[in-house]
């Protein structure tokens, strides 16, 4: 045998490996997938991590800032931004977090000017809990 026979005889034979190799990883791409197991996953993760707030409805939109003052169904929040924004509550109006107070940091979900829900936001450093101290 010529060393061109060789070399041809020995491409063939590579090349035959490397498509078997290929036809086995496929079918056992397709196997895993079949038998129920969840198939790897390239892109990100289409549930929301823990610090971005999920889509709203149409219509809704958020206001985060302080609460400048509370008045009866009235509460008025100062954003970021330095502007100020007049919400309207009522007994539908979900509130986490405690009863709204001056000062506080707060998230709303909004509906034209009515909060249907309020979050007050926890001071840094204190736990969701109020801790107790034990009397002797």
């Amino acid at each position: 045998m010529t060393s061109l026979s060789r070399t041809n005889s020995l491409s063939r034979t590579l090349g035959a490996l490397v498509l078997t190799a290929a036809a086995a990883l496929t079918v056992a791409g397709c196997s895993s997938t079949a038998s129920g197991a969840p198939a790897p996953s390239t892109s990100a993760s289409s549930s929301p991590s823990k610090g971005t707030p999920k889509p709203l409805p149409a219509g809704e939109s958020r206001v985060a800032g302080t609460v400048a003052s509370v008045s009866g169904t009235q509460v008025v929040v100062t954003k970021k931004d330095g502007s100020t924004e007049t919400l309207t509550t009522d007994s539908t109006t979900k509130v986490d977090g405690g009863p709204l107070q001056q000062g506080q940091r707060v998230t709303a979900v909004v509906k034209g000017e009515q909060a249907l829900s309020v979050r007050v936001a926890q001071p840094r450093g204190s736990s969701a809990a109020p801790t107790t101290t034990p009397s002797s």
